[in-house]
């Protein structure tokens, strides 16, 4: 598909009412002889409107839906054959449409008119419980959500708390780790995003890669965030496995760690340069730099920085969590100019309840502050224990103190033990994400915006069914942000319709209610499934392994009867080989299979306590 341009908002548009081919000004621009809508195949909330013109011309469509508002796509090229994508609509969705074209004089005229209706969102996402109240100043918010092993994807949100366009990511056979981690815009709409350990990718609105790099000797693995430069490359976050000597510190002669440091990546000329690294600061073999130093995955990780900021100096603004402390790196990657919090801290603070625990997302505001997240992990009771919070702070350099200017902390508390963000947006309000929480069963994840009160002016809380209750992996969101005007250049001409629903604040008893239907449901579609499977209304098994393997349309369902817990704890790789190989993911085409590893536990169910079943794509 070719890309379109990314035209300014039109400053005419004329609404011809009663239109007749005899009122069409053809003398000045070209009519419309044909037109029509389709959703595409990979996307259930891209429509594509098909245009011939009668001669050479531009064109614009404006679409709309009673709830999910009015709007307009960017101008086109000119030609004579146009394919506009229209983006930012919602699931299940009728939406009318009109084809605009522009005359001699750069006038709009509205033409043709017709209709198209969305698709249903993937099934995870429309597994996926949304709770929304208020009204959010921004038009856009994009998250990640990272649902499972499988299923990870990145979301646009409309300002009434609506999924209005998303990508899915994955899954990634190659590359085990593969959450959805830092996402940022670009000017002219692509999208670049971090998949931690994997990759970072830039991607078009429609979903195209254009640039991506991949986790290696040259690029390292990056993890966490990154920070678009404006020069156009990109500074991110590096991830190095060492081997370090921790005796003398009562651990092993030889102890494997992660450490970290930072790389510019310019994607135009596929270069990587390495400019920081934090062993050049501090000794990891000392006790009192060491921080909280816990095993992740196996291995120490050291510092474990999770965010990278650019600073009023030109300086980077760097969160590390196993420190928990806030530092600022000179531009030149040379000198560390300040540490705010952990074991060498460059200021105090007065008030022992200002002191934040495992922070993410911090940044320098205009005024010289810092705002982070403060996920309160390992915040001792005697300074309110487990909770989360946004907190800025207020540097005094001349009596090297911190001190608290803001916070948002909810009520009743919400306690996000790892990941989550915190924006200051344009308009002073301020994007908190509580990307993950300690009893997933009954309790969401939620994203607020905050007023510079402290008063919440919108809440979206989302909470996703799991088949699995034993199930190891967590659902979380990384980050969310505002700031955002568009998806491909379209401009609303129209909000959306704010929700109606009441919002009951932290109501676990209504979120246990939700997830006691959709078990229900989903128990009836497994046991459906399995009875078409038993009384072969499916071909035979594809394969015979630990689990009997079938294939329904494009998805594999896995069947094992009679079951024990024992069956479910060996991983098996199954390698799938499709009759046309132009079907395989581009990282497969070498081999000329796709990988499916399989684990039981990562998305499986006991049905009726003796057989075990699950079913994905």
């Amino acid at each position: 598909m070719r890309r379109l341009g990314m035209g300014v908002a039109l400053a005419l548009t004329i609404l011809l009412a009663g239109y007749s081919d005899a009122a069409w000004p053809d003398a000045l621009a070209p009519k419309v002889l044909e037109h029509s809508a389709s959703i595409r195949a990979d996307n259930a909330l891209i429509a594509e409107v098909e245009v011939r013109l009668s001669r050479p011309g531009r064109v614009f469509v404006e679409y709309e839906n009673p709830q999910a508002g009015k709007f307009r796509t960017a101008l086109s090229e000119s030609g004579v054959k146009h394919l506009v994508p229209v983006l930012r609509l919602r699931a299940d969705a009728a939406y009318s449409y009109a084809i605009g074209v522009q005359d001699a004089d750069g006038a709009a005229h509205l033409a043709q008119r017709g209709e198209f209706r969305t698709g249903s969102l993937p099934s995870m996402l429309a597994a996926m419980r949304v709770r929304a109240s208020g009204r959010s100043s921004q038009p856009l918010i994009l998250t990640d959500y990272n649902a499972d092993f499988h299923n990870r994807y990145i979301l646009f949100w409309d300002e009434a708390g609506s999924i209005v366009w998303y990508y899915v990511h994955g899954p990634l056979h190659w590359c085990r780790r593969g959450n959805v981690n830092a996402i940022k815009q670009k000017r002219g709409g692509n999208l670049v995003y971090l998949s931690g350990h994997c990759f970072i990718a830039e991607i078009t609105p429609l979903g195209e890669i254009v640039h991506r790099l991949v986790a290696g000797e040259e690029a390292g693995i990056p993890h966490h965030d990154f920070y678009l430069l404006d020069d156009g490359r990109i500074l991110y976050l590096i991830t190095e496995k060492i081997v370090f000597e921790n005796s003398v510190n009562g651990g092993e002669a030889e102890t494997p760690a992660h450490v970290d440091a930072l790389g510019i990546w310019d994607p135009e000329r596929g270069r990587v340069q390495r400019v920081w690294n934090s062993r050049d600061f501090w000794d990891i073999a000392s006790e009192i730099q060491q921080g909280r130093h816990p095993i992740l995955y196996g291995t120490h990780a050291w510092i474990h920085i999770n965010s990278v900021s650019l600073g009023l100096q030109g300086n980077f603004i760097l969160s590390s969590r196993h420190r928990q402390q806030v530092l600022s790196v000179a531009a030149d990657f040379q000198t560390i100019e300040w540490k705010l919090g952990g074991p060498d801290s460059d200021y105090g603070f007065p008030n022992p309840n200002d002191r934040f625990y495992a922070p993410h997302q911090a940044t320098q505001l205009p005024n010289g502050n810092i705002l982070l997240f403060d996920n309160g992990t390992w915040r001792p009771e005697s300074e309110g224990g487990k909770y989360s919070r946004a907190i800025e702070f207020r540097l005094d350099d001349e009596r090297r103190s911190a001190a608290k200017a803001w916070e948002y902390r909810p009520d009743p508390d919400i306690f996000a033990k790892a990941v989550s963000g915190v924006q200051r947006l344009g308009n002073g309000n301020t994007l908190i994400n509580f990307g993950t929480r300690e009893d997933l069963d009954f309790m969401p994840l939620t994203f607020v915006e905050a007023d510079p009160q402290g008063n919440e002016l919108f809440r979206v809380e989302t909470l996703q069914f799991r088949s699995d209750w034993r199930a190891k992996y967590l659902p979380m969101r990384f980050r969310a942000a505002g700031g955002i005007g568009s998806i491909h250049g379209e401009t609303m001409l129209r909000a959306p319709a704010a929700r109606a629903e009441a919002f009951i604040p932290d109501d676990r008893r209504y979120w246990k209610r939700m997830m006691q239907r959709d078990r229900e449901q989903h128990l009836k579609q497994l046991r459906s499934l399995y009875e078409s499977l038993v009384s072969g209304a499916l071909k035979a098994p594809l394969a015979r392994s630990v689990f009997d393997i079938y294939l329904d349309g494009e998805k594999l369902t896995y069947l094992k009867q009679p079951c024990a817990e024992k069956d479910t704890q060996e991983m098996f790789f199954l390698h799938v080989f499709p009759v046309d190989e132009g079907d395989l993911p581009p990282d497969s085409k070498q081999s000329g299979f796709d990988n499916r590893d399989f684990f039981f536990s990562w998305s499986g169910e006991f049905l009726d306590g003796d057989r075990c079943i699950v079913q994905r794509l």
